[in-house]
């Protein structure tokens, strides 16, 4: 009873982080496109619950599956998927574990869908979403998780999504960058985040999701869990003050956004190896992730790639840190705290698991990035599939231009001042207009300060001693 009580709030836990990453990445992106990425996060938890009943967890977590690279179709539908546990989780009902995973399941797209923020079309996007999940997150969480899986035969470490959620997220939104390009103005003008407020409001949300995240995993309210909880919440602040530290070394100032960014990192790094490991070695993995990452944000800015929220320089490369470092910081005797069985990583003497653990990160990122690239280039052929919105469109706003909303008042404001008299004499003209279907004709480009902030007493931007990123 207890271990299902505790997986059914760590599902609710891991479903905050949900629009926790909308309100996150939505902060980091122009306040034209920020509604657009928080209902894409939402849309992606409804087209993948829709999936992941339909045929995806079946596919993705099938016990009675024999082939070593896809499930079957046994639980299609749900069909006896109640209270025989999954061997994953002997000691909740099953249906219990296939909901806790549909969480992971729903947040992964959601990742990777940042590398294309600013820029994509809704539509072509839930399609998106519905196809990758089944020809991406599904094989790949077959390999590390279900029992006939070639990776999980191999012995592969991967305690709560290393290689099915950060790495192939990771990828999936390098593959966006290689299809649609960079954003219309990337390398000449300057970019800020627009609301550090929500930034940190969505880290907030992350930080407490990724508890029921990792520690939900060990599907016991025991130790175990204990030990994740921990090394989440250890790595987390290594890797926060880290990235803070290195940026202040540059910009000598402090910035909330720059620890948002590293804890991220840090509990990314240690997705994998959660509850695999000591307390301590969570300690110098959050170092390296916030080093490793903080660094990789910065060589994407110089080879001038639009990581847009850093989504592979967080999650891509996090994902391929944490692994890897599974690999020698495994320690058998915390995996054998609830009685299975490992022989641990390098710290145990055990070289060859580092060589399962590079099989495995090759594996995913490989077959992410190949896989999402002919799917956007396949799609991209298709006209009503077009993932990327038209120039003006870009220019006015993705939140105009596909939603026919804004984020903010003051949008909608500007809006109704620059439209015909005839279109804004009542409140509901504004919603029955024409511009909500070809918002670019009639809508006025919101302009933002590229840096600065805004005076008061003038209302004209002002300039700015930051030089933040974003």
């Amino acid at each position: 009873m207890a271990a299902t009580v505790w997986m059914i709030a760590s599902t609710a836990l891991v479903f905050l982080m949900i629009p926790g990453l909308g309100y996150f990445y939505g902060g980091m992106v122009r306040s034209k496109n920020a509604l657009s990425l928080v209902f894409l996060c939402l849309m992606a938890l409804a087209v993948v619950t829709l999936q992941w009943v339909l045929w995806g967890y079946s596919l993705a977590l099938s016990e009675t599956a024999t082939n070593p690279f896809i499930g079957n179709l046994k639980h299609w539908l749900f069909l006896d998927v109640e209270y025989t546990p999954h061997p994953n989780a002997p000691t909740v009902p099953g249906v219990v574990y296939a909901v806790y995973q549909c969480m992971f399941a729903a947040l992964t797209p959601g990742l990777a869908i940042g590398g294309a923020a600013e820029r994509i079309r809704i539509l072509p996007t839930i399609f998106y979403i519905f196809i990758w999940s089944t020809l991406v997150y599904d094989p790949i969480a077959y390999w590390v998780w279900a029992p006939s899986g070639w990776l999980y035969k191999m012995g592969v470490l991967d305690f709560a999504g290393g290689c099915a959620v950060e790495t192939a997220s990771g990828f999936a939104a390098l593959a966006f960058y290689f299809v649609l390009g960079k954003r219309k103005g990337f390398g000449e003008e300057k970019w800020q985040p627009h609301n550090y407020l929500n930034i940190i409001l969505g880290c907030s949300f992350l930080y407490i999701g990724w508890f029921g995240f990792n520690a939900g995993a060990a599907s016991l309210a025991s130790g175990r869990a204990g030990i994740a909880f921990m090394t989440t919440s250890l790595a987390a602040a290594a890797a926060g003050m880290t990235w803070v530290g290195l940026a202040y070394r540059v910009e000598h100032k402090f910035s909330s956004f720059h620890f948002c960014s590293g804890a991220v990192a840090g509990m990314v790094c240690v997705t994998p190896a959660a509850s695999f490991v000591s307390t301590w070695a969570s300690l110098p993995m959050g170092v390296i992730a916030g080093v490793c990452c903080f660094y990789m944000v910065e060589a994407n800015l110089r080879l001038g790639i639009d990581d847009c929220i850093d989504v592979f320089a967080v999650h891509g490369i996090g994902g391929i840190l944490g692994v890897f470092l599974t690999g020698i910081f495994a320690n058998k005797h915390v995996i054998g705290l609830d009685g299975s069985e490992s022989d641990g990583g390098l710290i145990n003497g055990n070289a060859r698991m580092l060589y399962v653990q590079l099989a495995a990160l090759a594996a995913s990122a490989a077959w992410s990035f190949v896989v999402s690239f002919v799917l956007l280039k396949a799609m991209n052929y298709i006209p009503m599939f077009r993932l990327r919105v038209d120039p003006d469109a870009e220019e006015h706003g993705v939140d105009f231009a596909e939603l026919g909303e804004a984020g903010y008042s003051f949008i909608n404001d500007v809006l109704k001042m620059h439209m015909p008299h005839s279109r804004r004499s009542d409140s509901s003209s504004f919603h029955e207009s024409a511009s909500i279907q070809h918002p670019h004709k009639d809508m006025p480009m919101v302009k933002e300060a590229p840096s600065g902030t805004i005076s008061a007493a003038s209302g004209r931007p002002q300039p700015s001693s930051d030089t933040k990123s974003p």
